[in-house]
């Protein structure tokens, strides 16, 4: 089981989500970068995770709503869930359109509300 993230710690994950470096978190946070890669670290102890993959994962999960385990998503292999997850949460939202062309998914229609994406 997952330990509880901190307030800040959720921020920082949060940002690497939108695929944001080091440096780019510290600047959006105004924090120094030592402090996000400590908060970094801090955060993959606390989900006994090693990389940014399965950090998104973890937060995509926590933002569903389904538990997370560590060493589930190793097992039963990351990309595997996070395409299932990512398809998942696509078609729940009714203000993405999802269509197959060839092997890839793509999205037709995203739409701001709130000033972030939808």
């Amino acid at each position: 089981m997952a330990k509880q993230l901190s307030e800040m710690e959720v921020c920082v994950a949060e940002q690497y989500c939108h695929g944001r470096t080091d440096k780019e978190i510290a600047d959006v946070l105004e924090k120094p970068v030592w402090t996000i890669r400590t908060h970094k670290k801090h955060i993959y102890k606390k989900l006994s995770i090693a990389t940014t993959h399965e950090l998104v994962l973890y937060m995509v999960s926590r933002f569903v709503g389904v538990e997370w385990d560590a060493q589930e998503v190793k097992r039963r292999g990351l990309a595997a869930l996070l395409t299932l997850l990512l398809l998942l949460h696509m078609t729940v939202f009714e203000n993405r359109d999802v269509y197959r062309r060839g092997r890839r998914v793509e999205v037709t229609e995203i739409r701001m509300r709130d000033g972030e994406y939808q």
